[in-house]
């Protein structure tokens, strides 16, 4: 028998085929194009009922890991540029300063809540954005030469769609939240993006460019597919 996937549809002017996605809540989505009829998410969904099922089961699973972690400042590490960081929230009470503050301490952070109102998540965001700076700044210099591009403005966001974007001019966007990845994962979101500024599809020629400068991407790749509502997930 038949196994029937409850779904919604999103019509898409951008979108040239229809495609499935099971969303951070387990929720499977169907994007369609604007004139394509509704009848196609039906046959979809049906056709691809094995894999909507092993995502529904592992996005269900990240919640029930995640749901189980300390809460952020009560002990939970992140793991920030390859190196454990352990995050303490301090609150003085009456004797908070005008702002929350970030302390670094040997082995991580201390986040001091202040009058402002913010919480240690927004508090420590800031941070982790300058040290995604850093260290993506640092990784661009380094490949750069390498690859024979050079590079425009870098900028540091926290994109949701994707993980890093080239423009035709040549600027680079970053998502903060690749400083949670292992280096090896940054490292190639680095490559491939500056790798665009030379060949903007995803051709053989492409691939076989960013591998030879990022021999792990396969693996990075397959790492950002399986930790990515951990990734967006970080500070909740």
């Amino acid at each position: 028998m038949t196994r029937e996937h409850p779904y919604q549809i999103r019509r898409s002017d951008r979108a040239r085929r229809a495609r499935i996605t099971v969303s951070r809540e387990g929720q499977t989505v169907v994007v369609l194009p604007r004139r394509m009829p509704a009848s196609e998410a039906k046959r979809l969904v049906a056709e691809h009922a094995d894999w909507i099922d092993r995502h529904v089961t592992r996005v269900t699973a990240d919640h029930e890991r995640l749901g189980a972690r300390p809460a952020l400042g009560e002990g939970r590490t992140l793991l920030v540029a390859g190196e454990p960081c352990r995050v303490s929230t301090v609150d003085m009470g009456t004797g908070r300063p005008a702002r929350g503050r970030i302390e670094e301490v040997v082995g991580g952070v201390v986040v001091r809540l202040g009058r402002d109102g913010r919480d240690t998540a927004q508090i420590l965001e800031p941070w982790l954005r300058e040290q995604a700076r850093d260290v993506i700044s640092r990784q661009v210099a380094i490949h750069a030469p390498q690859l024979d591009v050079r590079p425009g403005r870098i900028s540091i966001r926290d994109q949701r769609s994707r993980w890093a974007s080239a423009s035709a001019s040549g600027g680079l966007s970053f998502s903060w939240r690749l400083v949670l990845a292992p280096p090896f994962v940054l490292d190639s979101v680095v490559v491939h993006e500056l790798a665009h500024l030379r060949i903007r599809n995803h051709s053989q020629r492409f691939w076989s460019l960013v591998e030879g400068h990022a021999p792990r991407t396969p693996e990075a790749r397959r790492w950002l597919r399986e930790h990515a509502t951990e990734l967006r997930a970080a500070l909740d």
